[in-house]
């Protein structure tokens, strides 16, 4: 089954969606009330193991939020120049209901299973 061009506009208007999503979410965890960058500190709500923890996680979510902006970006720029839906590994098509399912897969399912192995956190 090949992407339409309802689909890829179906598909476009997801990945704009929840690129603003992400980014709103990453805006409120890295700003205070006056827009100023701001990680948020858990000093003082614990004991001293736990606030290094709890910072660790918001951290975590930050990077993450942010390398998921970087995923869609990259993503809609594929869209742009009409490399969407090709694996960016081997160049064959991805499988419209996975790119439905995950609209910034840059693999197609072999090639991510084959990524994953090789880049598993030990």
């Amino acid at each position: 089954m090949s992407l339409s061009p309802q689909d890829l506009q179906r598909l476009e208007q997801a990945l704009l969606r929840r690129r603003a999503a992400v980014l709103d979410e990453l805006r409120r965890e890295t700003r205070d009330e006056d827009g100023l960058l701001s990680l948020p500190s858990h000093r003082g709500e614990s004991d001293r193991g736990v606030d290094f923890e709890m910072e660790a996680v918001d951290l975590a979510q930050s990077l993450r939020d942010a390398g998921e902006i970087q995923a869609i970006d990259a993503a809609l720029a594929r869209l742009r120049d009409g490399r969407y839906g090709l694996c960016t590994d081997c160049g064959e098509a991805i499988d419209a209901q996975r790119l439905l399912a995950q609209p910034a897969a840059p693999r197609c399912a072999a090639c991510q299973q084959r990524f994953e192995r090789t880049h598993a956190s030990a």
